[in-house]
């Protein structure tokens, strides 16, 4: 049997075949395809990323520019009143002296002018 025991690889000894031989380096290809991997994963989910930030860069300038339309849509409409407004003052005045001046022609007058005392 003593012939027979150096064959019988120790509990404590790996054996040397080339299986065991070889830790080391795959270990070394093990960690390489796993940061490959992982490396792989992080660039896929940048890209992710810009792609989705591009989308909503595209919506937020479409927003942006219907807001801009709206909001000088609503510029628009804030001169077009004040412009109605001054309108209907003038018009309101110049109806005033119209009735005045027609009324006065036929001598009737809504207001005390002198000694004339208003018919109406």
């Amino acid at each position: 049997m003593d012939g027979d025991s150096h064959l019988t690889p120790s509990p404590d000894r790996r054996p040397t075949s080339s299986v065991y031989s070889d830790d080391a380096s795959i270990m070394t290809y093990l960690i390489h395809k796993v940061s490959e991997q992982t490396r792989t994963q992080e660039y896929e989910t940048i890209a992710s990323f810009t792609r989705e930030n591009q989308a909503l860069e595209e919506e937020l300038a479409l927003h942006q520019k219907a807001w801009n339309g709206t909001i000088s849509m609503a510029n628009e409409v804030i001169q077009a009143i004040t412009t109605i407004r001054k309108s209907l003052v003038k018009v309101e005045t110049k109806v005033g002296r119209a009735e005045k001046t027609w009324l006065a022609f036929w001598g009737i007058y809504k207001e005390s002018l002198g000694e004339h005392r208003p018919w109406i």
